[in-house]
């Protein structure tokens, strides 16, 4: 792309929020607004950008420090408190704390406009070239009954924001209705580890996008940086095909680097990315001790976490039981036998979990060892056998995702 075709005047609206994760630990001020300025500023460090959100004194303190060496114009609505989004762990549902009674509207306008759905603001966008991305899984904002006006409108979302805001389960009717009722000229809906869908018009067949794996991931603020730099290609005059395909590639780049944003612009330039595109819904066999009320509570939680990915998982826990060992084990390893993959909470080294890893790997199945306290000898078996051994969960359950679907 030429100097000349580059965006560098834009108006960003959304939320600037203290996001807090203690597992592995992250305390950053962020929030989809925020975050969007220091992207799209990584991309074009000359560009003039107009800021609108809400927050407190430490937000506009922030913002002020922004101001003096950056061509950076912001309008705050002053709050008494500001927003902090706190994870267990970062593909928990996050705790929401300090949103009060107080309700903002903000009134954004330019040729080129991001926006995001906010928790304590309506945004009424008036612009020529405008990204909207609603960022609420439970109650998604229209754009349109908002009072938002655009010449030109994409509208980027998840798969839950889709069907809450058409009101439609089946993608083609979620299309139709958006198209229809947003008045939108291109429509991407993003399927997390499984890519994003793009639509170009609404007589347009689908265009997937592809994931790109990555050996760490770090996903919260990874839906920021997609919407973010599809805009900046679709600003500068990309297809919007093209311009999805490198907000793909942005995004596993920010999660390889755990939450890092300036780099993102020199890693898209080396083109060095690996992409995975689903084959098949395989089936995970969900391997652990759940002898214990903590491991009881932890294999739920993988459980409930692959199956909202919309992953089939076995879990023998749930699925058969504690029983006698004549009527639980033919059941788990009929299970071993059909399944695409393991994901195989090994700490503890508990027998019968270390006895399903070693039957799938015999069967030559891919094994995903989650495992953060045990000693290198423990685990040199697994290392020798080929088994993927992850310390970072997140990143473990995504390994399992792209195996399953291999």
């Amino acid at each position: 792309m030429s100097g000349e075709d580059i965006c560098r005047e834009v108006s960003i609206v959304g939320g600037t929020y203290r996001e807090t994760c203690y597992w592995p630990e992250w305390n950053e001020l962020y929030g989809s607004g925020w975050r969007a300025v220091r992207v799209f500023r990584a991309f074009c460090p000359d560009a003039s950008i107009s800021f609108n959100s809400v927050g407190d004194e430490q937000v506009e303190k922030i913002l002020k420090i922004y101001a003096v060496s950056e061509k950076l114009e912001y309008h705050l609505e002053k709050a008494s408190s500001a927003i902090g989004f706190y994870y267990n762990h970062p593909l928990s549902c996050p705790k929401v704390h300090g949103c009060k009674c107080e309700k903002y509207t903000l009134k954004t306008s330019g040729r080129y406009v991001i926006g995001f759905g906010m928790l304590e603001a309506d945004t009424t966008i008036d612009g020529e070239w405008v990204v909207y991305d609603p960022q609420s899984p439970r109650q998604p904002k229209s754009f349109r009954e908002q009072g938002g006006k655009a010449k030109h409108l994409a509208l980027v979302m998840n798969e839950s924001e889709a069907r809450k805001l058409s009101g439609k389960e089946d993608l083609l009717q979620i299309k139709q209705a958006l198209f229809e009722r947003e008045g939108c000229e291109v429509l991407i809906i993003k399927c997390g580890a499984k890519g994003a869908i793009v639509y170009s018009s609404i007589d347009d067949e689908r265009t997937p996008v592809p994931v790109y794996i990555t050996s760490h991931v770090f996903p919260i603020g990874s839906g920021d940086v997609f919407t973010t730099v599809f805009s900046f290609f679709w600003f500068s005059g990309s297809k919007p095909v093209d311009a999805a395909m490198n907000a793909s590639k942005a995004a596993a780049s920010y999660c390889e680097e755990y939450g890092i944003v300036d780099g993102i612009p020199a890693r898209l330039k080396t083109g060095i990315f690996n992409e995975f595109v689903p084959d098949k819904r395989g089936l995970i066999y969900l391997a652990g001790p759940f002898f214990t009320l903590n491991a009881k509570l932890f294999v739920s939680e993988c459980r409930n976490i692959l199956q909202a990915m919309g992953l089939q998982v076995f879990s023998p826990y749930h699925d058969v039981g504690e029983g006698k060992a004549e009527n639980v084990a033919p059941k788990d390893i009929e299970k071993l036998n059909e399944c695409s993959c393991v994901f195989a909470i090994v700490d503890g080294l508990d027998s019968g979990t270390m006895f399903e890893v070693g039957y799938a790997v015999a069967l030559g199945k891919k094994v995903v060892a989650y495992v953060e306290n045990e000693t290198e000898g423990a685990l040199k078996m697994l290392e020798g056998t080929g088994c993927d051994i992850e310390k970072d969960f997140t990143t473990a359950i995504y390994k399992t995702c792209w195996y399953a679907a291999e």
